[in-house]
């Protein structure tokens, strides 16, 4: 009789640890895919352009899991985007104080629960760092931050090898390391360009959320190698998917003339003239940019009235423009070569 009461409460007592051991799995299982839920709305409405709605939205993932940097993440993720996409600057200052905080919160939810999804995020934290500091002209801090990145990107994979999001963070790292780094020290840095552009490929087929994130990265690395097919046959992608989504258009447009396709170069940035001034924040730098290029394309047309118009109005920011942006071209220079050559006819 004592024997069969002990099995009995041997048996009880495995049914609630696998009872207990299953709701807290699938607990853990429901609770990420409410924030991957809330992250593809919000994701959404970025590349939208509505910006503060994405924010607000964002935040909903501290009110689920506070604990977490993810809601941070995203506020910083998306202010860094604004001032990539309109050349702006306007929101440094609060990206640095939002980065350093979250950074902090991040490497806390590593030192509480060391998951490959807290790695990931604390990883995208110094990658948002390092672009920052690598389109203001800082190679240096940028590839700082960027192995910093990198090798909590690769603690997540280690950890969970199906976590596909952070490949797309280690691509980066291994395609602009070797860009940027192989110029100054030669052979002691192998060429991984093609490794990191298949691992971003990783990323945008096989990740949760980094499809449209590792497609914005592919259009500067298509730019860099020259790829310019493979950067007017993604903008076209991107474009038929988010129409408002601004980012595809400045590679878009710079392939196009590099491809001297004037006319589809010309209807490309009248289209950004037309959206930049939607935005307050926006810099002069992207009214330079697109009223040169389009001045550009108008003179190869031929319409020297429409080009003379457009390249007029870029030299008096000579004095108002940051020259050190790695977006930024010599447009004032350049728009002069070609006003020169207008008065000349």
């Amino acid at each position: 009789m004592l024997i069969k009461l002990a099995c009995s409460a041997a048996r009880f007592l495995i049914v609630v640890l696998f009872t207990s051991i299953f709701s807290y799995a699938q607990d853990g299982a429901t609770l990420e895919e409410e924030k991957n839920a809330i992250i593809a709305e919000g994701l959404k409405l970025v590349y939208s352009a509505r910006y503060d709605e994405a924010i607000d939205h964002f935040r909903e993932l501290d009110e689920i899991d506070p604990g977490s940097a993810e809601a941070i993440f995203f506020e910083a993720f998306v202010l860094e985007l604004i001032m990539d996409v309109y050349r702006s600057q306007v929101f440094d200052d609060s990206l640095n104080s939002v980065v350093e905080k979250a950074i902090t919160k991040a490497e806390k939810a590593v030192k509480l629960n060391p998951t490959a999804r807290n790695y990931m995020f604390l990883g995208g934290l110094f990658g948002v760092k390092g672009v920052r500091k690598g389109i203001l002209g800082s190679w240096f801090g940028a590839a700082m931050d960027g192995r910093k990145a990198n090798k909590n990107f690769e603690t997540a994979v280690k950890m969970d090898t199906s976590f596909y999001d952070s490949y797309y963070g280690i691509g980066s790292y291994h395609y602009w390391k070797t860009k940027k780094l192989k110029r100054f020290f030669g052979f002691f840095i192998s060429d991984q360009r093609e490794k990191g552009i298949s691992e971003i490929i990783i990323a945008i087929d096989n990740g949760i959320f980094t499809e449209t994130p590792g497609r914005m990265a592919l259009f500067r690395i298509y730019i860099e190698e020259k790829r310019y097919d493979d950067v007017i046959e993604l903008a076209d992608l991107v474009l038929r998917e988010t129409p408002d989504h601004l980012f595809p258009r400045w590679y878009l447009g710079i392939a196009l003339i590099r491809t001297e396709q004037w006319k589809k170069a010309k209807d490309n940035y009248e289209h950004i003239l037309t959206i930049l001034p939607n935005f307050d924040f926006h810099g002069i730098e992207a009214e330079i940019e697109a009223k040169y290029y389009a001045g550009l394309a108008y003179y190869n047309l031929g319409n020297t009235e429409n080009a003379q118009q457009m390249l007029e109005e870029i030299p008096s920011y000579k004095d108002k423009v940051n020259q050190h942006l790695f977006y930024y071209g010599n447009y004032i220079k350049d728009s002069r070569k070609i006003l020169d050559k207008l008065k000349k006819k």
